[in-house]
């Protein structure tokens, strides 16, 4: 399976001629989108959910029924009806605990609800978080663990909703066998070598830097 990681969230998988897009967001490269075969969306935020882009593509989408109500909702406001037709027939509302097929790829559904920023502010919305061909696990903006060993951990570098103190003891509880940053779009490049340092020394976990458009190929 070859991963590849596009500008902050979104990550693209490929494997068996299928091509499987986990969290497009408004930052995401617009060849990130080539060939897609179906799109994986843990949450409703613009950083992970470009709704203007992935309204008119003619793929698949598996989502929370946060998600799904925004983009029915969105797609009754479009002046366009190009790729918006049968949009209720392309979402599938899915929840933590919920196993499922997306384009080709296994996937296993994990937690439902957004990390808390403040205590006062609760909950955000809802998050699920992906354990796709029992290999890559993407937990959209949540520190959910997975139930199984995996074999690569994304791990968010930077939010409102977090510390570089969360994200070692998430890689070190996780021990998956590598782990690759992502979430990482408000970070300067010394705030990015400073991550990468501190997650390579201490998070008990080989630590995989990647810049956007990066490639690395999976067993």
């Amino acid at each position: 399976m070859k991963l590849t990681k596009y500008t902050h969230a979104c990550v693209r998988l490929e494997k068996d001629g299928k091509v499987l897009l986990v969290d497009p967001g408004i930052w995401t490269e617009p060849e990130a989108f080539e060939g897609v075969d179906g799109i994986l969306v843990t949450h409703e935020h613009p950083d992970h959910l470009d709704v203007a882009r992935i309204l008119p593509l003619a793929v698949p989408i598996w989502t929370n029924a946060s998600v799904a109500s925004v983009l029915t909702s969105a797609s009754a406001d479009s002046a366009s009806s190009a790729g918006v037709a049968g949009l209720a027939d392309r979402v599938t509302v899915v929840s933590g605990g919920e196993s499922f097929e997306a384009a080709g790829f296994s996937i296993g559904a994990f937690g439902n609800d957004h990390a808390i920023s403040l205590p006062e502010l609760g909950v955000p919305c809802q998050n699920v978080a992906y354990l796709i061909e029992d290999a890559v696990y993407h937990p959209g903006d949540s520190w959910t663990r997975p139930n199984r060993a995996v074999h690569t951990n994304l791990v968010p570098l930077a939010a409102p909703w977090h510390t570089l103190r969360d994200a070692i003891a998430y890689i070190r509880e996780v021990k998956a066998e590598q782990a690759i940053g992502i979430h990482d779009a408000g970070l300067s490049q010394i705030g990015l070598t400073l991550s990468t340092t501190m997650l390579t020394n201490h998070g008990q976990t080989p630590y995989t830097p990647l810049t956007p458009g990066t490639t690395t190929h999976l067993p």
